[in-house]
Formats: C-alpha cells, structure tokens, sequence
C-alpha cells in the first residue's frame, strides 16, 4: 500500500510503500539471480543508446549555431569590436587572433592555457560556470581590445579550423565505435564459455556460523575500526585532498562503514560494541559541514542555483554511497535508528541544513532515476558516473529489502537498458563518465581499475553483466608470469594511479583486482593480488596499537582491501541482498567489550539461543569483562564454568580470560 509523504521543501511528492507481513523463511537465502550464460553476451544496442545521440545532436546543433552566428557577424558587422567579440564564438580566444596586437596575443595564450584548466575544474566539481566565463569571456575581452582593424583572414583560418576539428572528433568517435564492435563480435564468441568456466570454478564462500577471522586479517579490522572511532574533527586517519572527486574523505567514511559491515555481516552478526559505534560515527562525521559544504560550491558553479539540498536534485555520490552504507550497516546489526524522520542532519552551511532518513534517500534515487532522461544520474552536476548510480542502485536494492519499497523492481528494467546502451561501450566496457548536458564522454578513463568496482556491485542486480566484465577482466588483462606471479596488463591512464590519493603507481590496483577477485570466488587472484599488495607495493606495518595497515595506500584503497581479506564467493550481493542469517540476528549479542583491548574474530548464534565467539588479546593477555544483550530476562546462561543470569532487560556479563586465540560459548541452562 503506497503512502504519500510530503517534503518540506516544496518539492513533489514523495512515495513510500509499505511492506505487507512476509511468512518467516524456512531457510536464509543466499546467492545472486540465476541467469542463463548467453545472457552475459553484449548486445546489439551497446553503445547506441537514443538518449545520448539527443544530446550529442543538441550539442552539435547548438555550437552550429554559434559557429554561423559568429561567422556571419565577423563577416558582415562594420563595428571592428562586434566583429572580435563574434569570432569569440567559434572556439575559446579565436576573437582575441583577430585583434592581432600584442596584448591580444598574450590574452590568448592565457585562455589556450585556461582551457585544459577550465575543462578539468567543470569535470572535477560539476563546475559548468568556468568554461562558459572562459569561452564567452575571452569573447568580450577581445570586443574590448580591437582596434579600429582586424585581421581579417583570421574569419577564414578559424572558419576551417573549427570544422576541421569537429569532422575529426566525429570521425574518430565513429573509428572508435566500429572497433568496438569488432571487440564486440570476438568477446561475444568466448564470453558464454568463460562466464561458464569462472562459474564452476568458482570457489564457494564457507557456510554461515563457520567462519573466522585470522589474526592478520582481525588486525586490518582494528585499524579500520580505530578510523571509524575518531572524534567527527579528526581526520588524522584520512587523506585530506579535496572534497570533490575520488579522493574526497567522504567516500573514505563510506567505506569503514561498508567494510564493517561485512565484517558484522558474515563474522560477527552477534557483535555489536565497539564496531556498531565505528560505523555510526562514520555516518554521522560524513553528514558534517567540513565533509559536506563543497555541495554548495558544486550547486552555484554547476547549476547556478542557492538550493543546497544534497538530496532532492542530482548528486548520486552521496544518495547512492551513504544509502548503501546504511543500508548495509542496518542489515548487519539491525539497528534502524536512520529510517526515522530527520535522523540524517546534512549541514552544508551554518545557515543550511537538511534533515532527511534513510527512506528519503531512497525516495530521492528512485525519483531521480525514474525522471532523468538517462534513468543513470549525475554525481557532480551535470556529470553521469556509471559506478556512483550501480552503488546507488545497490542501495536502491537494500531499501527494498529494509524499508519494504518497490523502487529496485520498479525501475531495474529501465536501469539495465540505460547501462547497455547509454553508459557501455560498444566492446561492452562501461564507461565511467557522461556529460548530461552534451551526451559526451572522455574517452580513455575505462580501465581494469573501474571494471573491477563496476563489476564486483553488479552482482546483486545484473550479475549477468558483472559476470561479463570479470570474464573480460580475467580473460584479457589477467596473466601469470613464467615464474607464476600474477600480472595485470594493458593497463590505462586511470589504472596506474591510486583514485583516494591520486599518487601514481599500479599497486592500488591489486587492491581492486582481489575485491572483485572475492567477490567471484576466484581465491588463487585474490591471495596472489593481496599478497603483491603486502609484500611488493605497499609492505604491511603496524602502528603503536598493534593494528595492522598498508604503508602508502590511499586511506580508500585500504577499504577496498579489507574488503577483499573478508570477502568470498558473492558476499557482497549477499550483504546487499539477504544480510545475515535471521536465526543468528535474533540471538544474544555481545553489546559490550574495551577496545582495543579485546578484537572479536567471531560472534555468531546459530540457534537464536547461545552465542559462539572467538576473542584475542587486541594488546596484552588479562581478565576482560564482556557485556551481552539480547538475552532472556532472568535467563541462565552457562560460560565455560561461569554462569550469567541476565536482568530483567536481558543483560548481563561474565568476565573472561583472554590469551591468545581464546574459544568461547555463551549457552543457555
């Protein structure tokens, strides 16, 4: 039953559906969708979606008619300043060659140097404002300096050289395209067989209740925790950049929260503490003004508008990221604080700031999704990321889960079609990047590093589609050494630079490649990418706490690598799609433990009554008191030789010494 919610900012309306009572299942689900192997084959369409030639031809339409409006002028106005400022029309600074003086000449190398910069600045924070004061600037600025003659051959020179230009961007768009769908045909001839061989391969993730972390891995855990714990005004555990592109600290806070809760998901969903705590902060530090506050820059530059809320209009880098975050944190502890009204404070300015839930955020994807030409929608404005929407539609599928919406179902369908034919090329890699006002992409940024990221979150919705790209992944760049060392070839621009930091290198690659690895049960990469990680690129060291990280790693990489020490075969869709087994969501919960003075390797319920935990020593080896939660009032509960009688609220705690790896049943009488 669908209820209508009214937002408070004058925008439409909003839906929320209401879930009807579900019978318990008799077994937890598990798995991504079947799908047949021809289904992985890239289609016909690729590459030639209808939306975006619209505004490809828009855009070419438009600038015609400048280059025709500023030509007649500069051919046929007597004013010698018309006439400059005109030309300015056909390219950034042609007016200023026109003048033909020296401080002309001088204008016009700052504007050639200002493009590249202006181009950049518009790509990097959605920032349209700078190349249209760059172009349409340069323009009055050589009305200003004409004299009383110009060059007049100069009509002629940028008459010619602008078509010149754009018959070669068209031809080779089109060289590009044909390429690509020879690619096409010759992927399509092995895809079905290697899809079915990874497939039968793949390694299967070990059964719910029987894992356990190692030590190693349990000391990558504290230290992200240890990020996850500090105060909203430290940011000593982050790399501090900017606020705009990958490197942004908000996507670093994200991804405690992600890695945490796959940790909480398939090792310990009977422990809450100190990990719960982590991924709280880190939701509510990504919601302040220092993290927040470049929305507002990105609004005035990028839509030339005062309405800072982060939600409603665009900016799927946050919608799509922290819904997933929530969405999986909420899953994994069952926590539900974020679903009620007002919970999320964004505060883009003092003056500014916007109360929404989780559900807004899901209403704002779905609505944004259903409305855009695109279906996929921008992260800065006017900027369609393929991988921020494919998140963001991994949030979509958890809200669906949690809130009990329809909006995954409703609008898969047209998300698929979108990604195919708007957002793939025609060899069936997914491009990263879109412009929405011009239907236009920058070539050269689809690389193995973002096919890895899209291809490990495709799983839990169009795992046909991610089975695709990791058999292209596998197939072409995937090649082991004479001496069986793994090696990554035919590596792009964007794949030899680590994206939280933006300092050259391949190593951060390995971090990617044994995510994805994980995530399709492909366990020799995935050891032999970590192992490169830790022993040739970025040696692993400890700090003073004994927690464990990568030296030189981008704050984000680490996230990503972490994630592919606690990942197996479709864990993330399996996080994403069915969270925890609800037998052990229902049982007793460790709730209280010092950290980190005790690290939980394990916590699981296998019957909704007792608890199975494997504890270490985070520092020194001692007596440690533990607190539960979630037990029977006045139950009695053997420990070891202890016993715990919980309080009439279900609490209670036992102490326990702890040295080493320490085994432990929390049962009931």
């Amino acid at each position: 039953m669908a209820t209508q919610t009214v937002t408070t900012n004058g925008h439409v309306h909003q839906y929320r559906f209401e879930k009807a009572p579900q019978p318990e299942e008799k077994s937890h689900a598990q798995g991504w969708a079947k799908f047949a192997f021809n289904d992985v084959l890239i289609p016909p369409s690729a590459g030639l979606g209808l939306t975006k030639r619209y505004y490809q031809r828009r855009t070419m339409f438009q600038y015609s008619a400048l280059y025709v409006l500023g030509l007649w002028c500069f051919q046929n106005l007597k004013s010698p300043a018309a006439r400059a400022g005109a030309l300015g029309l056909l390219f950034p600074g042609a007016g200023l060659i026109a003048v033909g003086n020296i401080p002309a000449a001088l204008a016009f190398l700052v504007t050639l140097i200002g493009i590249p910069v202006t181009l950049f600045v518009w790509f990097a924070m959605g920032g349209v404002l700078f190349p249209l004061l760059l172009w349409f600037g340069s323009a009055l600025l050589a009305a200003a300096l004409a004299g009383d003659s110009l060059v007049d051959s100069a009509g002629l020179f940028w008459g010619t050289t602008c078509i010149a230009m754009v018959s070669w961007a068209v031809w080779k768009s089109a060289k590009i395209n044909a390429q690509g769908k020879v690619t096409q045909d010759r992927r399509n001839k092995w895809l079905p067989e290697k899809v079915k061989e990874q497939t039968e391969h793949a390694v299967p993730a070990p059964a719910p209740g029987s894992r356990e972390l190692d030590l190693k891995t349990l000391r990558f855990v504290q230290h992200m925790i240890e990020r996850g714990l500090t105060p909203h005004a430290d940011l000593s555990y982050h790399d501090v950049i900017d606020q705009f592109q990958t490197g942004a600290v908000r996507y670093q806070l994200y991804g405690v929260v992600d890695s945490l809760s796959l940790y909480l998901t398939h090792y310990a969903p009977g422990f809450h503490g100190y990990a719960a705590e982590a991924c709280r902060n880190c939701i509510e530090k990504s919601l302040t003004k220092r993290i927040m506050s470049y929305w507002k820059w990105e609004r005035l530059t990028g839509k030339f508008s005062t309405d800072y809320d982060p939600i409603n209009y665009d900016n799927i880098m946050v919608t799509g990221y922290l819904g997933v975050a929530i969405g999986l944190y909420s899953s994994a502890t069952g926590d539900r604080r974020y679903e009620k009204e007002g919970a999320l404070d964004f505060v883009i300015t003092d003056k500014h700031h916007f109360k929404r839930s989780f559900g807004d955020l899901a209403d704002a994807m779905y609505k944004n999704m259903a409305t855009n030409d695109y279906c996929l929608y921008p992260c800065e404005p006017n900027w369609t990321y393929s991988l921020c929407n494919l998140i963001g539609m991994a949030g979509l599928i958890i809200s669906s889960r949690l809130l009990g919406n329809d909006y995954a179902e409703k609008i898969k369908p047209r998300f698929e079609r979108a990604l195919e034919d708007e957002m793939t090329e025609p060899d069936g890699r997914i491009l990263p990047i879109r412009s929405e006002l011009t239907g236009l992409t920058i070539p050269g940024l689809s690389g193995t590093l973002s096919d890895c990221i899209n291809a490990m979150n495709l799983t839990a919705y169009l795992p046909h589609i991610g089975a695709r790209v990791w058999a292209i992944i596998r197939n072409e760049h995937i090649r082991y050494t004479k001496d069986g060392k793994l090696d990554v070839e035919d590596l792009r621009g964007a794949d030899k630079m680590d994206p939280g930091n933006y300092k050259g290198g391949i190593g951060s690659l390995r971090a990617f490649v044994a995510g994805c690895a994980a995530e399709f049960g492909d366990e020799q990469i995935r050891t032999a990418a970590l192992d490169q990680l830790d022993t040739v690129f970025f040696p692993v060291e400890a700090t003073a706490s004994g927690a464990f990280r990568n030296k030189g790693l981008s704050a984000t990489a680490q996230v990503v690598a972490l994630m592919a020490r606690l990942m197996r075969h479709q864990d993330l869709a399996n996080a994403t799609l069915h969270g925890p087994d609800p037998v052990a969501m229902k049982g007793p919960i460790l709730a209280d433990v010092r950290f980190p003075d005790v690290l939980v390797a394990k916590a699981y319920s296998h019957d909704s009554k007792g608890l199975d935990m494997v504890l270490y020593p985070g520092k020194e080896a001692g007596v440690f008191r533990l607190g539960f939660e979630r037990l029977m009032p006045g139950g009695r509960y053997t420990f070891g030789d202890e016993l715990v009688v919980a309080d009439k609220m279900g609490c209670g705690s036992v102490e326990v010494a702890i040295k080493g790896r320490t085994a432990v049943v929390l049962s009931p009488v």
